[in-house]
């Protein structure tokens, strides 16, 4: 089974006041961290851009992109942008927000793995909370292509059978929005 890694990197960052994916985290871009992680995790990878495309495409200039077109409509128009742009061989993808540099590769392939044993929906879970990045096979994409507005996938989670797969990594529940992100 393939698992891809959508990462969804087309937000305005109207709150830092700046291309926050090309900000410094620990001596390397935001979303150069991010992608780190799912490649340490062996995830085929899918840039979607947006706002600040080419600022973004800098940091990453050898991986796919798809550029979402409406993303000033919200997170959904570039998850549909991501979803309809993955490749015909992925079976199932990880939906990674470029935001979020402190998820750690283990729990990404945590989640590829209940994904391969049929989960149709994955999301993780630490001190009882969900977090990000949730999982999606394919079978259950044209779902998430009815999405709109801001939200993503949460509101369909639990319709989709969701398996929520414990991870003991904090970093599921830490994106980075404001400039006092960065120091924490």
């Amino acid at each position: 089974m393939t698992v891809g890694a959508i990462v969804l990197a087309a937000g305005l960052s109207r709150r830092m006041g700046a291309a926050k994916l090309t900000l410094p985290v620990d001596g390397m871009p935001m979303l150069a961290r991010t992608l780190e992680a799912a490649s340490r995790a062996g995830l085929p990878l899918l840039l979607v851009t947006g706002a600040h495309a080419q600022a973004v495409r800098a940091v990453a200039p050898d991986v796919p992109t798809i550029h979402a077109d409406a993303h000033e409509q919200g997170l959904a128009e570039s998850l549909k942008a991501g979803l309809a742009a993955a490749p015909a061989g992925w079976d199932a993808a990880l939906v990674i927000l470029g935001d979020m540099p402190f998820v750690q590769p283990e729990t990404l392939r945590q989640l590829v793995e209940a994904l391969a044993n049929g989960a149709p929906a994955v999301v993780p879970v630490q001190a009882g909370r969900r977090g990000n990045p949730a999982g999606f096979a394919r079978t259950v994409w044209p779902h998430l292509m009815t999405l709109s507005g801001d939200q993503g996938a949460r509101p369909l989670l639990d319709s989709l059978h969701v398996v929520e797969i414990p991870a003991d990594d904090p970093g599921i529940h830490r994106d980075i929005d404001v400039p006092e992100d960065l120091k924490g």
